[in-house]
């Protein structure tokens, strides 16, 4: 009866064991395979997910060194793509956007960790801002807009009052400000307008009361001021 018993036993384990997920697996080629979660020096989880032949798919999991949750990925394309979601300790949202190749790509958007709401939204490629990037208020609405290339200011530049009206009209050349520079009251009236030239002020600079009237003019070369008119003086 007892062999039974032991037999019976030792029948179920060998049933079971082989359907269990065995982790942190090596195969042949010494490539990661199956289920890995991998620790750190005082065996707290960093992440874990699976690997196919060294190579990451499905969903992997990151850990702050406290055991909450820091970031979750869900990986495909041979290894190559990862939609990423990450998050404050306090569980809030804090990005989400797409890898390609480990580097950031296409739209990327940040949010607050008090509130959840989106601050910024921004555009990669390989792993560089490139594109339209907008900052939000939060009271929700569009802040400021700037336009990069590879990583570097390069088109228009834009601010917005929280109720939607313009407030700054200019544009940036290579990473400094260059060309017209225009900002404006609530009201739409003019404020100061002038102009830059590789980030330094130069020409004529004009500014304007809210009742549309010049108060001072200024003239620059190079960012060097060399006359000064005050108005009503």
């Amino acid at each position: 009866m007892l062999r039974i018993s032991i037999f019976t036993l030792v029948t179920f384990f060998s049933l079971v064991l082989p359907a269990q997920d065995t982790m942190n697996m090596i195969n042949s080629r010494g490539n990661k395979h199956g289920f890995w979660r991998k620790v750190d020096s005082a065996g707290k989880v960093i992440y874990e997910g699976r690997f196919k032949d060294g190579i990451p798919f499905g969903e992997f999991r990151y850990y702050y060194n406290d055991g909450k949750l820091k970031t979750v990925s869900i990986v495909s394309g041979n290894g190559k793509r990862a939609v990423t979601v990450s998050y404050f300790r306090n569980g809030m949202k804090m990005a989400a956007g797409n890898y390609l190749d480990e580097k950031k790509d296409s739209t990327w958007q940040f949010f607050s960790e008090s509130n959840g709401t989106i601050v910024s939204q921004e555009i990669y490629k390989s792993g560089r801002i490139d594109g339209l990037s907008k900052v939000f208020y939060p009271e929700g609405g569009l802040s400021e807009l700037h336009f990069y290339k590879n990583g570097v200011k390069d088109g228009l530049w834009e601010q917005y009052y929280l109720d939607g009206k313009l407030k700054l009209r200019a544009a940036y050349k290579a990473g400094e400000k260059h060309g017209l520079f225009k900002t404006f009251y609530n009201s739409g009236k003019p404020m100061i307008e002038g102009q830059y030239v590789q980030g330094h002020q130069d020409g004529t600079w004009v500014y304007f009361t809210e009742q549309g009237k010049v108060s001072k003019t200024e003239v620059y070369e190079r960012g060097a001021l060399v006359k000064d008119d005050q108005q009503g003086k």
